[in-house]
C-alpha cells in the first residue's frame, strides 16, 4: 500500500518546523526532569510529527506511573509531572511564530 505524504504550503511547513523545534526543546527539558533510575524512561522519549501535529511522548511501560504519582521519591533525581512541567516552560507560540517570520524573510 502506498503511503501518501501531505503536501504542505510554505506557511504550514514553517509552522511544523517551529512546532518540531518546540517539541524537541520540550523533550530535552522533560528528560532533564524525568526520573533517571535506569534511564529506560528517558531513552523512551520521542517526538512524533504527523501532518500539522507534533507530539512528545514516552513509550516506557512505567512512564505514566512515574509521571502521575506525586509520592514517588527518586534517589537519582527526577520529579513527577516531568513532561507537563517541561511543556509549560516552553513558549511554543513564540517558537512557531519565529519560524514563520524566518521563512517569510
Amino acid at each position: 500500500m502506498k503511503m501518501y505524504v501531505p503536501i504542505l504550503t510554505v506557511f504550514e511547513q514553517a509552522a511544523v518546523d517551529g512546532l518540531k523545534e518546540a517539541a524537541d526543546q520540550t523533550l530535552e527539558l522533560s528528560n532533564a526532569k524525568a526520573p533517571k533510575d535506569d534511564l529506560d524512561l528517558v531513552n523512551s522519549g520521542k517526538v512524533t510529527v504527523d501532518d500539522l501535529t507534533v507530539q512528545v511522548s514516552y513509550d516506557a511501560v512505567h512512564a505514566r506511573f512515574q509521571h502521575e504519582n506525586l509520592d514517588y521519591e527518586h534517589a537519582d533525581g527526577g520529579e513527577a509531572k516531568f513532561l507537563e512541567t517541561a511543556s509549560d516552560e516552553v513558549d511554543v507560540e513564540a517558537i512557531a511564530a519565529a519560524s514563520l517570520r524566518k521563512k517569510l524573510g
